[in-house]
């Protein structure tokens, strides 16, 4: 019987910002190359996910914990708790020939990584003080588990801490889950997730400003623009995609509350958000999708 992730793993916001952003400006080449990172991990993630979505139920398995405990914030990608250890992974999704060293990896580009060993290192000892704080004593086995089949690491020592990914089918089909899950352990699982804080990286965010962004209606489904006079449905000129009018703007309204959360949804503000001349359409779907607040000028919705 394999298991349901006692935290399952979300889209991370920062992501969704990026990529918003993405469709609505150019991204300098560090916020593009960081967005891409974003990106490819996430993609890496959910492959990982696999593995432990096929445990059996003698386990709970948090997914993409973001945590902070004496000032130092940390994110553990997935945590898997048994009866007798706490198993933590760091997941990279690394492609091509990586060349290792103590301190970093080498890409044949030249360009350079940091060893993802030390990263797991400090993860692993924050956890480690984390759980003397909450009075949990448990033994931790970590990981990195390199996701993607074409990744190389040439030059590496012998290392038990690696999980390379020819290695990863193999270690999950023979991981031993034994005994029952004690009140301890399900005890632990809720205060980590409690613990979780999803905006703890807010200062990662891009600089940007309304101002500077392209005012248009985005097609979720390939990115375009598409351009909407009035009637029931759009048409995407480039992906062919065909949504309701109603759903294509209620998409475009949560892009904007997510790129402007202290910002308020007015029709003035969404009809020029998404390039739409016909105001009272963006009234009428408004009205129909949220509840307003105020009369007049001063209405807005949430």
């Amino acid at each position: 019987m394999s298991t349901i992730a006692y935290k399952e793993r979300a889209k991370p916001r920062l992501l969704d910002i990026y990529e918003a952003l993405y469709r609505r400006m150019k991204l300098s080449n560090d916020d593009y190359q960081y967005y891409m990172s974003l990106k490819k991990g996430f993609e890496g993630e959910c492959r990982f996910d696999e593995y432990t979505d096929a445990l059996d139920s003698h386990c709970l398995v948090l997914n993409d914990l973001l945590l902070k405990h004496n000032r130092s914030i940390f994110q553990i990608d997935s945590l898997v708790i048994c009866s007798d250890r706490i198993l933590l992974f760091e997941v990279k999704n690394y492609q091509g020939v990586h060349y290792w060293g103590p301190v970093t990896f080498t890409k044949t580009t030249g360009v350079t990584l940091e060893n993802p060993t030390l990263q797991l290192q400090k993860t692993r000892a924050r956890l480690e003080i984390l759980l003397a704080a909450l009075r949990i004593q448990m033994r931790i086995e970590a990981y990195i588990a390199y996701v993607n089949p074409e990744f190389t690491l040439l030059g590496a020592q012998r290392n038990e801490d690696y999980l390379l990914p020819s290695q990863l089918p193999h270690y999950f089909k023979t991981l031993q889950l034994k005994g029952k899950l004690e009140p301890e352990q399900s005890r632990l699982a809720d205060m980590l997730k409690k613990l979780h804080n999803p905006d703890n990286f807010v200062d990662e965010m891009p600089e940007f400003c309304y101002e500077k962004l392209h005012k248009e209606l985005v097609c979720y489904a390939c990115g375009s623009a598409v351009h909407f006079k009035g009637g029931k449905s759009v048409l995407c000129p480039v992906c062919k995609k065909k949504s309701s009018a109603t759903n294509i703007i209620k998409q475009n309204v949560e892009e904007f509350r997510l790129l402007f959360p202290n910002e308020k949804i007015t029709t003035v503000r969404i009809a020029d958000w998404c390039g739409v001349a016909n105001k009272d359409c963006v009234y009428r779907i408004l009205r129909s999708s949220y509840r307003p607040i105020g009369k007049g000028h001063g209405r807005y919705y949430v």
